[in-house]
């Protein structure tokens, strides 16, 4: 396991970082914006909420990985980084109309929950970017990526500005890992009562300070 992992979770015991907040992320406002590479040390990601992706919604069980997200803004984009460990082979994969067949990481977002449009932000363990919205096109964003024996780390710069319905601080949002080999969805947030295909049903909440992303 690269180190990247193994140290958020000591980070994350020790109290180092902001602790896990399920079913909401308060999201900092960070000075300036972290490093993006994904080759750098976890620690340079900071401040910055910190979400498990748990749940594997597709064999309805626990994750049998492990999968870490980090989220933090400037004001004007959402920085997030992805640490996975993964014991089958990586594979990346071009996107097609936002969709891959191979190894992906995640950001969906409901900016104005079920009264507008939901994005995908979406890249390959090596950073190729895919998008999608459910109405228009989707905004371009900016990713990367690397992989090493065991894992990948995955970085994304989203512009919120470029997104459209934003109507509250609060925003429902879903953290999301594929598995091409095994068909698993790893998930950060799951609503047993909720219907397993109604996505923003599943999703969690996502809290801006209320003058970020609106347009």
């Amino acid at each position: 396991m690269k180190p990247f992992i193994a140290l958020l979770g000591a980070l994350l015991a020790g109290g180092a970082l902001p602790a896990l907040a399920a079913p909401t992320l308060a999201i900092p406002v960070a000075s300036t914006a972290p490093s993006m590479s994904p080759n750098a040390d976890i620690t340079a990601f900071n401040p910055a909420a910190i979400a498990q992706l748990t749940w594997n919604a597709a064999r309805a069980k626990d994750a049998g990985q492990e999968t870490s997200a980090m989220l933090t803004t400037d004001g004007k984009n959402l920085y997030v980084r992805f640490d996975a460990s993964q014991s089958q082979r990586i594979v990346s994969a071009p996107f097609v109309d936002g969709t891959s067949r191979g190894d992906t990481v995640a950001v969906e977002l409901w900016p104005a929950g079920a009264s507008g449009p939901a994005y995908t932000f979406a890249a390959a363990p090596d950073g190729t970017p895919g998008a999608r919205a459910s109405s228009g096109p989707a905004p371009a964003f900016s990713s990367g990526g690397t992989t090493f024996p065991g894992g990948y780390t995955v970085t994304m710069t989203i512009p919120l500005a470029q997104l459209h319905g934003v109507a509250a601080s609060d925003w429902k949002v879903q953290l999301v890992r594929t598995i091409a080999s095994t068909g698993a969805r790893y998930v950060w947030s799951h609503a047993a009562s909720a219907p397993t295909d109604d996505a923003l049903a599943q999703a969690g909440t996502m809290t801006l300070p209320a003058a970020v992303g609106k347009n």
